[in-house]
């Protein structure tokens, strides 16, 4: 078996559900093995879309999507689309093949372009080490929440994975949701005790599952008006305006 293909597998195993991209020579199989594994290939056509449709799926399914790209080329016409999932913290996970050749016309410098905006740059560097360094990129973008380009040399990927390397791999535990301190939570409730006219702005973290009827729960309590960031337009749809009355609150809205 290709690197290539052991990676595509890889990734698929790793939670890899959906791929969005622009096939050419140099990704071709690597999105094949991943179609082959059971992931979802949607084209596009021009890799700027691509990139995007990839954020806003990652965004939106809490999943670590993936964006497969040519090399060079086929990398720089993606860099706005990950400039802004990299920004954004989106954890995506961008494929791009790597021209070896300094006398290639596809030759760039792909690292320098990932950190240029914001973006994680990792390798496969062997065919001994590739499903590891595979699942590691998955791993690092599911868990630090950030866009990850993994760069497939193209003499890397037609090597030949040694027997005994293992293709399918269990999906990386998903990050432990985050625990706030004792003092902190009795600073906010302080802080909200003392608010005259709250307003709960809720973001991407509030399409989290059960998220939403806590935040509309503690609303309720503090007499708070609920509003959205733009990545959560619609959360609250239904509530417009979202009031307590005063008999529930201690600051009823509007203030007297």
């Amino acid at each position: 078996m290709k690197v290539a293909e052991a990676v595509g597998r890889a990734l698929a195993a790793s939670g890899v559900d959906h791929v969005f991209g622009v096939v050419g020579s140099g990704n071709f199989h690597v999105t094949n093995a991943l179609v082959a594994a059971g992931s979802r290939f949607v084209a596009a056509r021009h890799e700027g879309g691509a990139a995007t449709m990839a954020d806003a799926y990652a965004r939106m399914s809490g999943t670590v999507a993936a964006l497969s790209v040519h090399q060079g080329c086929g990398l720089t016409n993606a860099l706005t689309g990950i400039a802004e999932a990299a920004k954004s913290r989106t954890p995506l996970l961008v494929l791009a093949a790597e021209a070896t050749s300094p006398a290639s016309n596809f030759a760039v410098d792909q690292d320098a372009l990932a950190r240029a905006v914001g973006a994680v740059p990792l390798r496969v560097t062997s065919a001994a080490d590739a499903v590891g360094q595979a699942r590691a990129a998955v791993r690092h973008a599911l868990c630090a929440r950030r866009t990850v380009l993994l760069n497939l040399p193209l003499d890397v990927q037609a090597e030949d994975v040694p027997d005994g390397v293992p293709d399918h791999v269990a999906p990386p535990d998903r990050p432990a949701a985050v625990v706030p301190e004792p003092g902190d939570i009795a600073t906010l409730t302080g802080l909200l005790d003392a608010a005259r006219r709250p307003v709960f702005v809720a973001g991407r973290g509030a399409r989290t599952p059960g998220a939403r009827d806590a935040l509309a729960a503690l609303a309720d309590r503090y007499g708070a008006l609920l509003a959205t960031s733009a990545v959560a337009r619609g959360l609250f749809a239904g509530d417009p305006g979202r009031s307590t009355s005063p008999a529930a609150s201690p600051h009823p809205w509007p203030p007297n």
